[in-house]
């Protein structure tokens, strides 16, 4: 006897089922959006907006002192606030009532869906990734991406509501060079955004810049295999917990590089991330809503939603090499 599959069933075998997965595999499907997760996730429960205090310059008074000497205690204004605002991302699973008549028992209605939400996974990982590396100023719905926030203002001009012209300690370092890639080039891009101990905790890039990175440390020509270099020039290893989400990296300085397929072509990011943050509500941290019925279709529809934004609270930090071509 067949058993009827109402609203609450369909539900039920989701989010017992399939929904856990989904999140699992939508948070490892690209590597910022997992490192950012992994590292620097910050729920913030509403507000208008997300407000991030920066420090910008140094007090006016203080110094050394001797005796009786007047001392200088005015106030120092060192304090503005960048200001993201939340960004949106949804997908729809949508059932029809004959699917529901086909696939009439739980075994196959989990078959069903679970073929359903992994075509949402798939798209919303796509979303949230080039969200992740968006300029900041193609789409003003989009996640403030990587690309925008680490810039001089030649790509993203405001970034946080704050002018990078104006505030020149919003700029992060740009620097395009001449091909082909070196060590030398990297390592002053590692020295522009290093201050004492903190300094870029990871370098993402694309597929062929990659290439040309593995080909210094063995020495092999990139392109045609013959062999270049008679030593490695760098180290080569893995940082752990990359390797075991399945992110496969080699090493520049004791950080890791990696591949991310969201990064523009022939650039290369030095990233510190002491100072990125991917701030998510808890409301819409990929919730499922129920499957609902239209009220003149026969169908249900869930969404998946998601809600938040990244943010950079000091782009001194970082940097980018453009223009590598080969």
């Amino acid at each position: 006897m067949a058993t009827p599959i109402g609203t609450n069933e369909i539900n039920s075998i989701s989010r017992r089922y399939i929904y856990p997965t989904l999140v699992d595999n939508v948070y490892r499907s690209n590597l910022m959006f997992f490192r950012l997760n992994a590292r620097n996730k910050k729920m913030l429960q509403g507000g208008y907006q997300i407000e991030i205090p920066l420090v910008y310059t140094r007090f006016a008074a203080g110094g050394f002192y001797q005796g009786f000497d007047m001392l200088d205690i005015s106030p120092s204004d060192t304090v503005k606030n960048a200001a993201f605002d939340w960004k949106q991302a949804w997908v729809p699973v949508t059932v029809d009532g004959l699917t529901l008549i086909r696939t009439d028992s739980p075994e196959a209605v989990v078959n069903f869906l679970s073929f359903q939400f992994e075509q949402a996974q798939t798209e919303l990982a796509e979303i949230l990734g080039s969200g992740v590396w968006s300029n900041v100023v193609s789409n003003n719905k989009s996640i403030d991406g990587l690309q925008g926030a680490i810039d001089n203002g030649s790509v993203a001009a405001t970034y946080g509501g704050l002018s990078r012209a104006t505030n020149t300690f919003w700029q992060s370092n740009v620097s395009t060079i001449t091909p082909p890639l070196s060590l030398v080039a990297m390592m002053q891009m590692w020295g522009a955004c290093t201050e004492g101990g903190r300094h870029p905790t990871i370098i993402v890039t694309t597929q062929n810049v990659y290439n040309l990175y593995w080909a210094l440390n063995t020495g092999v020509n990139s392109t045609s295999g013959a062999p270049g270099q008679a030593f490695p020039v760098q180290p080569q290893g893995v940082d752990v917990q990359l390797g075991q989400a399945g992110f496969t990296n080699l090493v520049f300085n004791g950080v890791p590089m990696c591949v991310d397929s969201h990064v523009p072509p022939a650039q290369m990011y030095f990233i510190n991330e002491d100072y990125v943050y991917l701030y998510v509500n808890p409301r819409a941290d990929f919730n499922m809503k129920e499957f609902r019925e239209p009220v003149n279709q026969d169908a249900m529809t869930s969404l998946i939603l998601w809600a938040g934004n990244v943010c950079v609270s000091n782009c001194l930090r970082h940097g980018k090499l453009l223009g590598i071509t080969s």
